[in-house]
């Protein structure tokens, strides 16, 4: 076990999902693994809100070679690639790799910009937060454990309907609300102490985010740029220009706290920022 370890990709991104039984895993398990039992009877899949990223590896730890396999196969089939299976022998897990008990751990993550910048934030007894385009929610989720009131906005039931399921796994409340925000009728008008902005860009909307944020408030946007020769997704319509994003939070309304132009983890050219709206003179 320890030489496919040291060789499993999953392992060192520290992405081990284990599908044993609950009552398996607290007897033995990988330190790190997040359990999530699935048992080859069920019809339902493992649902992607409880994944990491699609181009992040993953390790799946099963009781038996059969159904471990055919979990990965089916997870790969959903363009999760690569993903790696184990069949448990605690017998030759390293006695410093090997716990027992629960585990905290999970596998989902709340956009990498947002957890960047936490620290810029204001309080949670601010006001509430407001993810344009929230999709599955998982920002909403981080910061609603964290004490925040969090509504969400975003046109696919199916992402929303994720969203819902991961907050209820985290015992958390957050808001979650079908609209089209290109109608700005169905844009929460706030003010908002957070303006959340990631992977979505409507140019229109984007620039009217400092009017919708409270004195003091702060907007987090991380999207997609324009890079001479990318062919990728999404149209070129749907990518900002070098330093457009800047454009959007003027001096005279934002203070410019972080402003990027680079690529995100999946190699998508991204341009981010965090803007402080000015307070009341």
């Amino acid at each position: 076990m320890q030489s496919f370890l040291k060789s499993s990709s999953g392992w060192q991104a520290g992405n081990i999902l284990d599908v044993r039984p609950h009552e398996e895993f607290v007897l033995g398990h990988l330190l790190g693994a997040t359990s999530h039992p699935h048992s080859r009877d069920k019809d339902s899949q493992i649902s992607s809100i409880f994944l990491p990223p699609r181009h992040e590896p993953l390790l799946v730890v099963a009781g038996q070679s059969q159904p471990g396999r055919r979990l990965a196969e089916e997870l790969e089939s959903r363009g999760r690639v690569p993903v790696e299976f184990l069949v448990w022998q605690q017998e030759d897990c390293p006695d410093e790799l090997l716990t027992t008990g629960s585990s905290a751990a999970h596998l989902w993550s709340a956009p990498p910009w947002l957890v960047q910048h936490e620290s810029w934030l204001p309080p949670p007894a601010a006001g509430p937060v407001l993810d344009l385009a929230c999709g599955s929610g998982r920002a909403l989720v981080w910061l609603a454990e964290r004490g925040y009131r969090t509504v969400g906005v975003d046109w696919q039931p199916e992402a929303l309907a994720l969203g819902r399921q991961l907050a209820e796994s985290r015992a958390v409340s957050c808001d979650f609300r079908h609209g089209d925000l290109r109608d700005p009728a169905q844009v929460p008008q706030g003010p908002w102490a957070v303006i959340l902005n990631f992977r979505f860009l409507q140019k229109d909307l984007l620039a009217r985010i400092p009017k919708m944020l409270q004195p003091g408030g702060v907007a987090m946007v991380r999207t997609f740029r324009q890079v001479a020769g990318y062919q990728g997704h999404p149209q070129r319509r749907h990518r900002l220009a070098a330093g457009e994003l800047l454009q959007a939070f003027p001096a005279a309304t934002c203070e410019i706290i972080a402003h990027e132009e680079s690529h995100d983890p999946d190699g998508r050219p991204a341009a981010g920022i965090v803007a402080r709206s000015s307070p009341v003179i």
